[in-house]
């Protein structure tokens, strides 16, 4: 039960209306422009940055969401220069070259690499915006990917690409990767994105960024035989606990191994062969080879596997990974290529960052965007209030303003947004039952009606309404026992019931049309085949 089709459809409209009475007059330049912009955004799938510091695995990350590796240039040194933005297309489509005059350059498919890292050119590519890039990923036709310089890169020119291109493009959502830990590495982070040189142009709030925490694995120790996503999220626990502000801005911080993530997807049956040879050991060789990386590539005797192969694997797998497979082959010497595939991801954290990805931008794609819309309409109308230089101009202005603005009071949704930014922001005071439960109602958990009802998806719609209807009217109670001593408290309230209550009809309308289908089938049947039933 997702509505991106109303929100867009409302946007739209609005737009349409805001063309009309525009028509007759070409003095409004910032408000017309950005109706353009805005009408041709909301069209356009969303668009998610990945950002972080340099060796943080970005690039290896959007490999891994995209499930090929090397789409993206990885390496041990800062290797992007520029930014590339990937698209749904062709695979062996050329690549467009944005520069910052404007100008585009088609090239090669192999000539990629060289544009969006350090090697050659290097005047001739300071120039460049971003890299245009098309492939065939499913997700892609949703949700751009874009992949950044790091910002803490040797040359600053990388650094200032991603920080321009964040404050001329403005994505939808932010992805911010954090390496080996958060602590004081977090705070910088997000400072950068909060001080003044990007406020206004481009800020992130719990309800576009997330956070993850990448190279988890590394922090995996076969002495104390560990799981790194468990130890990590601990970790990440206790860092968040003491840091409060960091919860103002990132929704959710996330451990994952990015490499593990794209092994997943990588893997060959020629690995696992290799898995094979080095599950054959005994606790006590196993124990020795997966103490370090160092001590996995020395030579032994006993080793089948040649030290070439085991550095090969390493960079691929992690030295966590291989020793999660050969575990696995350990417990079931039959496990196949697409078994120990989902054991990877389940085990890299991969599957639960790509959930809660889809969950908190996918499915509110048109949300995220036309929340960034409005704020960006309302702008550009007060820039050109500035010049108005007649009543009638103005009036004209003010009546485009207050259609943009309803929007809020037209779109329940853009509601529920507003109210979780506020919580986040801690300017709405709420408990946490109230909380656990708008956060599921506003569709965190799921936009089907089973979801934000938390109850079963085959659960009877009737049954369905009743419990929409029975926490509507508890919410109400709630916020009428407390709109006279408090409007502000009882705020929360009336946002909850109406969302209750909004359910409740659709669910209402989805019954109905049921029971109309059914009747006329039951038509059908009798006046046809003479059949009272179905």
């Amino acid at each position: 039960m997702h509505n991106d089709g109303l929100v867009y459809s409302k946007i739209a409209d609005c737009l349409s209306e805001c063309k009309q009475i525009m028509s007759t007059s070409q003095w409004m330049i910032n408000t017309q422009k950005s109706i353009c912009d805005v009408d041709s955004r909301m069209r356009e799938p969303m668009q998610l940055a990945i950002v972080g510091r340099i060796s943080s695995s970005k690039s290896t990350l959007v490999n891994a969401i995209l499930g090929k590796a090397e789409v993206v240039r990885t390496g041990h040194e800062a290797e992007t220069f520029n930014v590339s933005w990937l698209k749904y297309g062709d695979d062996s489509a050329p690549i467009i070259v944005h520069f910052k005059s404007g100008k585009t350059q088609t090239i090669a498919r192999n000539e990629w690499a060289d544009w969006a890292s350090h090697q050659g050119q290097q005047s001739l590519k300071a120039e460049v915006k971003y890299i245009e890039v098309t492939s065939s990923y499913e997700m892609l036709k949703y949700i751009n990917i874009i992949d950044t310089p790091g910002l803490d890169a040797t040359s600053r020119v990388d650094s200032e690409n991603t920080i321009e291109f964040l404050k001329t493009v403005n994505p939808d959502a932010v992805i911010l990767l954090f390496s080996k830990s958060l602590s004081e590495d977090t705070l910088k982070l997000i400072n950068e994105f909060q001080n003044s040189e990007t406020s206004m142009s481009f800020s992130i709030n719990p309800m576009n960024a997330l956070g993850v925490l990448s190279k988890v694995d590394m922090n995996w120790d076969i002495m104390k035989n560990n799981d790194p996503i468990e130890t990590s999220d601990s970790a990440i626990k206790r860092t968040l606990s003491s840091r409060s502000e960091v919860n103002k801005v990132l929704f959710r911080i996330l451990p994952v191994s990015a490499l593990m993530g794209l092994s997943a997807s990588t893997i060959t049956n020629e690995d696992i062969v290799a898995f094979k040879q080095l599950a054959r050991l005994d606790d006590k060789c196993i124990t020795r080879l997966f103490f370090s990386p160092d001590l996995f590539v020395k030579e032994y005797d006993f080793l089948e596997l040649s030290k070439n192969h085991r550095e090969e694997l390493v960079l691929k797998y992690g030295l966590y990974g291989i020793y999660v497979c050969v575990r696995a082959i350990q417990n079931n010497a039959e496990t196949t290529l697409s078994e120990l595939s989902q054991i990877l991801r389940s085990k890299s954290g991969f599957d639960t960052f790509i959930k809660l990805v889809v969950s908190h931008f996918g499915d509110r794609a048109q949300l995220l965007k036309a929340q960034r819309g409005v704020i960006q309409l309302l702008e550009a109308i007060n820039k050109d209030r500035v010049n108005a230089d007649s009543q009638e101009r103005l009036n004209v202005l003010n009546t485009i303003y207050s259609k943009i603005a309803s929007i809020e009071n037209d779109l329940h949704e853009l509601k529920e947004w507003s109210l979780l930014l506020r919580i986040y922001e801690n300017s709405v005071a709420v408990d946490d039952d109230f909380m656990k439960e708008f956060l599921v109602i506003s569709g965190e958990s799921g936009h089907s009606a089973a979801n934000k009802l938390n109850v079963a998806e085959d659960t009877d719609i009737s049954k369905m309404i009743v419990l929409a209807t029975e926490r509507k009217n508890y919410w109400k109670t709630k916020y009428n026992a407390w709109y006279d001593l408090s409007p502000t408290r009882s705020e929360p309230y009336a946002v909850i019931a109406k969302s209750y209550e909004l359910l409740s009809i659709r669910l209402q309308e989805q019954k109905e049309k049921y029971e109309k289908a059914l009747r006329e089938i039951r038509i059908y049947n009798h006046y046809i085949y003479g059949k009272d039933s179905l």
